[in-house]
């Protein structure tokens, strides 16, 4: 090897030494700044300095991702709040599905098993943005994010996973059903609304179950109820019989069979005897299966085959006894002959 060739070897050796220490001490400076500003934000005494200096973290890149993600995991609250804030500022200014979005948002939910009750409440605040930028990228992760949040203890912890559960990236509305029962109000009425919408076009809550709703005892509950039924086109008349049917004394569904029965302005009576005849009062399961037989004599039209059903199966003998005999009417009674009650008034 010729001088000049060692020399140009050397000179080559040296300037990736430089280049390479370079990058060493310039990703070390900003791990030392980021630990110097974490120090910092730990100490601060105001929001707005919090606010400063978890902003000037994202500044500092991953090293400073990794300190603001070590806040919201056990951090205090103050500082928590500072760098859960931060973090979705950042994710909400870059574009969708953007490869620093990404990243960041694995970091955060790598984030959660080993975060403490509030780190994990303050990570599941950041699910939506983490869905809104990163698309399916981590929709799985976060569908295991919002399942044990489910299961915490916290309120507040329960509540953002419920409503996320309705996310169409997330669809665990099945497993908001036991949270229907909660003894708190808030939590019902969330549940509710999450079981209750239409939003990926299946139901997980019927018409009858949801009626019972209307009698929780908040009213706030019974609201988030009503407004599903309205978003489900029922009408004023129908969810009034909806409450009725519903009601828990059994002398409020008797006085329903009777306005089935005689009010002309009903048009279709049959769906609603055909839920009053599964009702757990057996005075109550006979008189529906009457009330159609009489409906469908007036009418001239054939008993449903429900009433089969009554006739039957049911678990009570008089409930089959008067089922069987109001079954068995003609269609079209002899004449001078009318059902029990009368005729309907014009």
């Amino acid at each position: 090897m010729t001088r000049k060739q060692w020399m140009v070897r050397a000179g080559g050796g040296l300037a990736l030494v430089v280049v390479v220490g370079g990058i060493w001490a310039g990703f070390n400076a900003s791990v030392i700044r980021a630990k110097l500003t974490a120090r910092q934000l730990a100490g601060a005494t105001t929001d707005e300095e919090r606010t400063r200096l978890a902003d000037q973290l994202v500044g500092y890149g991953t090293p400073g991702f990794d300190q603001l993600i070590d806040f919201v995991k056990s951090g205090d609250d103050a500082p928590r709040a500072a760098a859960t804030a931060a973090l979705d500022k950042h994710l909400n200014s870059l574009p969708d599905e953007d490869a620093r979005a990404v990243n960041i948002s694995g970091s955060v939910l790598e984030a959660f098993p080993s975060a403490n009750e509030a780190g994990k409440r303050a990570i599941l605040t950041l699910v939506p943005v983490v869905l809104k930028r990163t698309g399916s990228a981590h929709a799985d992760r976060c569908r295991g994010v919002v399942a044990e949040g489910l299961k915490l203890p916290d309120l507040e912890s329960r509540l953002a996973a419920v409503r996320l559960a309705i996310h169409p990236e997330i669809g665990l509305r099945t497993e908001v059903v036991p949270f229907l029962s909660a003894k708190e109000p808030e939590l019902r009425g969330a549940s509710l609304f999450a079981v209750a919408a239409n939003s990926d076009g299946d139901q997980v809550l019927g018409d009858e179950e949801l009626f019972r709703w209307l009698h929780d005892p908040d009213a706030g509950v019974r609201k988030v109820c009503y407004d599903a039924l309205v978003g489900r086109e029922r009408s004023e008349v129908d969810i009034a019989f909806g409450r009725r049917l519903t009601h828990t004394d059994p002398n409020e569904r008797l006085k329903l069979l009777l306005d089935l029965r005689y009010d002309n302005d009903v048009a279709d009576p049959e769906p609603w005897l055909e839920r009053l005849s599964r009702d757990p009062e057996p005075a109550v399961r006979a008189g529906a299966a009457r009330v159609m037989a009489e409906v469908a004599a007036l009418r001239k039209i054939p008993c449903p085959a429900w009433i089969a059903r009554v006739t039957d199966g049911d678990v009570h003998p008089t409930v089959r006894f008067v089922a069987t005999y109001y079954r068995q009417l003609p269609v079209t009674p002899p004449n001078g002959v009318v059902p029990a009650g009368g005729l309907p008034q014009k």
